[in-house]
C-alpha cells in the first residue's frame, strides 16, 4: 500500500512511556516519504525534513528502490540512492532498502542481477534489504501462488545480495495486511503458499521447499477505516488490531522460514483525506493507541508511519503534515510517543 514510486521509510527509536515487562522494549518507531528525503517536495526542503526527523526523534531511514528507477541502457545506477544515502547519514540517520524489480510480472533472473548489483553499490551503507514489495497483492506479483513466485525472488535475491555484500541482513515477507480494495490474497494465506504447508500448517505432499533464511519479516498491518483495538479482518489477515494473528503464524512456521521472531511493521498510517479520511483528532488517537499495540506485542522491532507530508490529491494520503506543510495532530502524537 503505497505509491507506486521511490519510497523512502525512516525509522526510529522509540521511548517507551511505561512499558509492561513482556512488551517489545527494542521496538523502533520511524517515517518514511521520498517526496522529501530523495526526489525533492516543493514545500518541503530535505533539510527541513531532516530538522523535523531530529524534532520526532527519527534515527533510521527506509528506502524503496525499484529496477526501473536505476535501469540504465545495460546496467544500473544507483548515484541518486548513494546520494540520500549519504545525506541521511551525514544528518545521523542510518538506511534500510527495499528492492524491487519487474512487478507485477516478476522476472527472477534479471532481479537476482539487479539486486546483486544494488548490494554492490549501497554495501557497508545499509541496515536490511528487503526482497519485494507486498507480494501478496496483485498490484506487486500477478499469479495464483505469489507465495512460490515470491520463493524463487526471494531465493534468488537473497543469493544475489548476499554476494554483493557478504555482511548484508535481509527482511522476508513485506506483506499487505488483508484484502479489500486491492485484489491478492490475505498474508496468512501467502505465507501457507510460501512455506509449502496446508491450512493446518503441514508440509505439503510431493512438494519441495527448502528452508528460507531471512533477518526477520517485514509486515505493513494498515487498517484505515477502523480503530486499532477493534480492528479484525478475519483469521487470515494481520492488521495492527490483530498481529497476533502474524506471529502465531510465524512460530509455526519457524522450522521452514527462519530468523522471523523480530517482525519489522514496515509501514503504517490513517488517511487524512480521500475515500479513507478520517478526522484529525481521531487520527492522532489512533496513532497513539497502535503505538501502544506494537509496542506490547512481542517480537516488534519497528513501526513506521508512511509519508511525512501529504500532496494534493494523493491517493494514499497518509502523511504527517497537511500539503502546505502544517503539522497535524498525528504529528504531536507520534513526537509524544517517541519524546
Amino acid at each position: 500500500m503505497r505509491r507506486l514510486r521511490l519510497t523512502i521509510l525512516t525509522i526510529t527509536a522509540l521511548s517507551v512511556l511505561a512499558i509492561p515487562a513482556t512488551a517489545s522494549a527494542a521496538m523502533k518507531m520511524g517515517l518514511e516519504d521520498e517526496s522529501v528525503f530523495v526526489s525533492g517536495n516543493p514545500v518541503v526542503s530535505s533539510a527541513a525534513g531532516y530538522s523535523m526527523l531530529s524534532d520526532l526523534n527519527i534515527k533510521t531511514m527506509r528506502i524503496l528502490i525499484t529496477q526501473a528507477s536505476v535501469a540504465d541502457g545495460g546496467g544500473f545506477d544507483f548515484t541518486a540512492y548513494q546520494q540520500a544515502i549519504a545525506q541521511a547519514q551525514a544528518n545521523g540517520v542510518a538506511v534500510q532498502v527495499v528492492l524491487v524489480g519487474k512487478y507485477p510480472r516478476p522476472n527472477v533472473a534479471s532481479y537476482a542481477t539487479f539486486a546483486k548489483a544494488a548490494a554492490q553499490a549501497l554495501g557497508g551503507s545499509v541496515l536490511f534489504y528487503s526482497i519485494w514489495n507486498e507480494p501478496n497483492l496483485n498490484a506487486w506479483i500477478k499469479g495464483s501462488n505469489k507465495g512460490a513466485i515470491y520463493r524463487k525472488i526471494y531465493t534468488a535475491g537473497y543469493k544475489a545480495i548476499r554476494q554483493g555484500d557478504p555482511s548484508s541482513r535481509i527482511l522476508i515477507g513485506e506483506t499487505a495486511p488483508f484484502v479489500s480494495r486491492s485484489p491478492g490474497i490475505a498474508p496468512l494465506k501467502f505465507l501457507r503458499q510460501l512455506a509449502c504447508v496446508d491450512n493446518n500448517y503441514r508440509p505439503l505432499r510431493g512438494k519441495r521447499c527448502p528452508t528460507l533464511k531471512s533477518n526477520g519479516y517485514a509486515h505493513h498491518p494498515y487498517d484505515l477505516d477502523r480503530a486499532p483495538r477493534r480492528s479484525n479482518r478475519g483469521a487470515d489477515s494481520a492488521t495492527i488490531g490483530t498481529l497476533s494473528n502474524l506471529t502465531r503464524a510465524l512460530r509455526k512456521l519457524r522450522g521452514r522460514i527462519r530468523g522471523t521472531g523480530s517482525v519489522y511493521l514496515t509501514e503504517f498510517g490513517y488517511a487524512s483525506q480521500g475515500p479513507h479520511r478520517i478526522p484529525e483528532s481521531r487520527r492522532a488517537t489512533y496513532l497513539k493507541q497502535a503505538i501502544q499495540i506494537a509496542r506490547r506485542t512481542r517480537g516488534m522491532r519497528e513501526l513506521v508511519q508512511y509519508l511525512l507530508i501529504n500532496t494534493a490529491n494523493d491517493p494514499f494520503p497518509t502523511g504527517l503534515l497537511t500539503p502546505a506543510g502544517v503539522q497535524t495532530p498525528s504529528y504531536a502524537a507520534l513526537k509524544a510517543a517517541n519524546g
